[in-house]
């Protein structure tokens, strides 16, 4: 990577910080920092910082705000939703610290003091750690490992590849505007399993699949989600090298794991058998559904949105094989 004067390595650093997750820092910060603060001079080991009485009170808190939502306990509480929003937010900058280096966007010492403060910060505690294992944020054990903390997992990063810089400043661009379009988190949220009626994930796949002739209320809504999450990160994806791809995929690794069907386990990605068995998906439901393209859409014109539409879901599909193949060579080091 080309040497970076000290105002370049500033601004690079601020146009990071600069985006919807910002807002979350801050609001992560004042809800999950240690009430007393801890020592993190040098190396840190994080599942092994001493603990006083109130920072004991605040995990214990912190377990039940912070536990999987897949669980048997649904979330229900807004306060709840509300602090895990947030860490949601915050996480994605460590996130993109760990890609600016990856990348040659930034050395590796530009981020290390505050990527250091981020982690113990919003990670001292067993159930935040627990929950970036839970949700698949996988570069953020990976930036750990760089900056000397540990206790998230073994993860060794990849070697930097200093001329994707130019790609990173792009990605940035990207990642705003995604995070910024509410039809797209509706999406998101559908996929995460955050629904507005009883049942509504398998009416919606009975519907598309034609086992169900009544849609459910949002569907229209959903469709059109999609349809902007596919074109969103296909915009996104498709300008990448295929060396690029997996690294890039990184932050979009828990959507896209939804997408294909899979989860993330003690030895990494595997198909959802109960779930989606082995060859369904949301991606295979959807680009399959006659129910893709408005029914009074002149054929031609269906025909290449389909083709468009295919053509997206597999570059999707090709990225997140990158992103199981890096998280794995990850675990493997």
């Amino acid at each position: 990577m080309t040497s970076l004067s000290k105002d370049e390595m500033r601004q690079r650093l601020a146009a990071i910080a600069d985006g919807p997750w910002a807002k979350g820092l801050a609001s992560a910060r004042q809800k999950l920092a240690p009430v007393d603060r801890l020592p993190v001079a040098g190396f840190v080991a994080l599942d092994e910082l001493p603990m006083s009485q109130s920072n004991i009170r605040r995990n214990k808190f912190l377990t039940e705000v912070l536990r999987p939502h897949f669980g048997a306990k649904k979330i229900t509480s807004p306060a709840q939703i509300e602090t895990r929003a947030a860490l949601d937010e915050a996480l994605t900058l460590p996130q993109l610290y760990e890609l600016a280096v990856q990348t040659g966007y930034l050395p590796q010492q530009a981020v290390k003091k505050p990527a250091r403060a981020i982690l113990t910060d919003l990670l001292w505690s067993a159930a935040a750690r627990t929950f970036v294992a839970a949700y698949d944020y996988v570069g953020v054990p990976m930036l750990a490992a760089r900056v000397g903390v540990s206790g998230l997992g073994i993860a060794q990063p990849p070697e930097p590849q200093a001329n994707a810089a130019l790609r990173f400043a792009g990605f940035l661009a990207h990642l705003r505007a995604f995070y910024a379009d509410e039809q797209i988190q509706e999406w998101t949220r559908f996929l995460d399993d955050y629904v507005q009626e009883p049942q509504e994930q398998n009416k919606f796949w009975k519907y598309l699949r034609g086992k169900q002739k009544t849609p459910p209320t949002r569907t229209p809504e959903l469709l059109a989600g999609c349809q902007l999450f596919v074109n969103a990160l296909a915009s996104a994806f498709h300008i990448l090298n295929d060396d690029e791809l997996g690294r890039f995929g990184l932050i979009h690794a828990y959507w896209l794991q939804k997408f294909f069907g899979y989860q993330m386990t003690d030895s990494g990605y595997v198909k959802n058998l109960d779930r989606w068995g082995q060859s369904d998906s949301w991606a295979k439901t959807v680009t399959t559904s006659q129910y893709l393209i408005p029914a009074e859409t002149d054929p031609e014109i269906a025909e290449v949105f389909r083709r468009q539409f295919r053509e997206q879901v597999q570059l999707l599909e090709r990225t997140f094989d990158a992103v199981r193949e890096l998280a794995a060579s990850a675990r493997k080091r």
